[in-house]
């Protein structure tokens, strides 16, 4: 988000005008849509969640509107809660990309990060554009050096240790011969506001 989207960094005094701006981030109820909630609101910026459940997870990770991606009304009411600074979609299918795309349309174009990076098949509108980021790769990118440090050796470290990270519920699935299980969980999206771990040792 602050690299790709170019968002403020957490701070101890973040800009005012960050609470009048808003942040869209689909999949708010993922692993990664929780911790990106989170790291958004510690720059103090308003967030707008979508996701399928959950809304609870969503709103304690301190997004201020959640919308149910299976609402017949979500894409009414995306485009009714504009404008975004940036758009993060943190899990998305190609149906959910397709409706990102409606919402920025919408509003004349513009474009979203997607952890998942376009789907097959999915057409844009005209204006709108998706891009993927490896984002592993961003740490160990000379030229964002400075970065790398302040986020693994200041923030992560503080933030948890302070206990204002809140991580991700867990499920233990079992031992090795659950893996298969846990990947067919996975794949389904059946996982959503927790993750999963499997325990070698357990058998």
């Amino acid at each position: 988000m602050f690299l790709h989207l170019h968002l403020d960094r957490p701070s101890k005094n973040p800009k005012l005008e960050n609470k009048q701006v808003r942040i869209l981030i689909w999949g708010a109820s993922s692993s990664f849509g929780i911790c990106a909630t989170q790291l958004a609101r510690e720059a103090d910026y308003t967030i707008v969640g979508v996701a399928s459940s959950h809304s609870e997870v969503v709103r304690s990770s301190g997004a201020a509107y959640f919308v149910d991606r299976r609402a017949q009304t979500a894409t009414q009411d995306l485009i009714g809660l504009w404008p975004y600074k940036a758009v993060l979609a943190a899990a998305d299918s190609a149906e959910d990309q397709v409706v990102i795309g409606e919402v920025l349309a919408a509003h004349g174009g513009g474009s979203f990060l997607s952890t998942m990076g376009i789907r097959p098949g999915v057409e844009l509108p005209e204006g709108v554009t998706g891009h993927f980021a490896q984002y592993l790769d961003d740490y160990l990118d000379s030229k964002n050096e400075e970065f790398t440090k302040w986020l693994w050796w200041e923030y992560i470290e503080s933030v948890l240790e302070s206990g204002r990270l809140r991580l991700v519920p867990v499920r233990e699935l079992g031992g090795l011969s659950q893996v298969q299980t846990a990947w067919g969980l996975l794949r389904h999206g059946k996982v959503s506001g927790q993750r999963l771990i499997i325990s070698p040792n357990m058998e």
